[in-house]
């Protein structure tokens, strides 16, 4: 595609992409783990008592 309709070469960059791919991990992980915060932090017995 690049090469006969935009007329260029094709390169391959891969510090851009690691960048780009570690900060998407690096937003996701923190953000899971500030969602999932309260529950993993609630006490096992406290909550299956409290579905009875």
């Amino acid at each position: 595609m690049t090469t006969f309709v935009m007329e260029t070469d094709y390169a391959f960059e891969p510090v851009p992409a690691l960048l780009i791919v570690s900060g998407g991990v690096a937003a996701t992980i923190p953000a899971g783990l500030a969602f999932a915060w309260r529950s993993l932090s609630a006490r096992p017995a406290q909550v299956l008592r409290a579905r009875e």
